[in-house]
Order: structure tokens, then C-alpha cells, then sequence
């Protein structure tokens, strides 16, 4: 396998929420973080890295977002909790976007931070307001709408 074909995380279904406009915004979260890593691994240059930091940096921002407008949205309970994780996550990629601007080397340990942190908070913490969605079906009825509105 050649650097360009590197991955670090892979898309399974056991990651779905069952909700297909998020689950395509998580994929598409996998993708960003499989550029970036392919982008190392194969010593691509600090503009190209920089490139794909704040790419993953700015969709990672609206898809929170986006699921934080669709939890108010579903009064879930939890998410005050919820949207400080968001924020620690993209604390973190600022962190990193900032020292490689400054002329430091990308962490390794972030990525495997990212792949880690997204994996877990998808399968437990989006697991659960997507179970909170379920209980009532009127809840996610709108979701569909709701991030064409989010996203047009």
C-alpha cells in the first residue's frame, strides 16, 4: 500500500446512528482524517497538512454544530455534556493547527487521538441521542429537512 492509499480509520456499520444525513457527515469526518493521515505518512508538505487541518478543522465545527442545533432541536437532555466533548475535540485540532503553523511536526499522537476520540464518541455519545431520537419518532422525524436548512 502506497502512502497516498494509507488510512487510519476505516467506516463500519457499526458506527451508524441510523440516521443517514449524520452518518454521511461522520464518513465524510473518516475521509478528512484519512487524507491527513495519508498526507504524513507519505511527508506531505506543512502547506498540504495545514490544507487538511483546517479542512477537517471547519467541517468539524459545522457538523457539530449541526448536531447541536439538532439536539436542541430534540430537547436531549444531555447536551450541555454533549457540546463540551464537541469542544474539546476541536480544541485539540487548534491546538495542532497552531503548532504546525509555528513550524512544529504534526503529533502522530493526533491522529490516532482523532481516530480514537471519534470512534468512541460516535458508538457511545451520538449512540445516545440517536436512542433519544428513537424513543419518540416525532423527535427525528425532521432531520432530514432539518440539515438540508442546517447545510443549504
Amino acid at each position: 500500500m502506497s502512502a497516498k492509499d494509507a488510512v487510519i480509520v476505516t467506516w463500519d456499520d457499526r458506527y451508524s446512528v441510523g440516521m443517514s444525513e449524520i452518518d454521511a457527515q461522520h464518513q465524510a469526518l473518516f475521509e478528512t482524517i484519512n487524507r491527513l493521515w495519508s498526507a504524513i505518512v507519505g511527508k506531505g508538505s506543512r502547506e498540504q497538512i495545514l490544507v487538511l487541518i483546517d479542512e477537517l478543522e471547519r467541517y468539524t465545527v459545522a457538523h457539530f454544530s449541526a448536531e447541536e442545533k439538532f439536539m436542541e432541536s430534540t430537547a436531549y437532555p444531555d447536551l450541555a455534556a454533549h457540546r463540551q466533548l464537541h469542544e474539546t475535540f476541536v480544541q485539540r485540532i487548534a491546538v495542532e493547527r497552531q503548532g504546525v503553523s509555528a513550524g512544529k511536526s504534526i503529533s502522530l499522537d493526533l491522529l490516532h487521538f482523532l481516530k480514537d476520540w471519534l470512534v468512541q464518541h460516535i458508538q457511545v455519545e451520538d449512540q445516545r441521542y440517536a436512542a433519544h431520537c428513537r424513543q419518540d419518532p416525532q423527535r427525528g422525524s425532521g432531520l432530514s429537512g432539518f440539515f438540508k436548512r442546517f447545510w443549504a
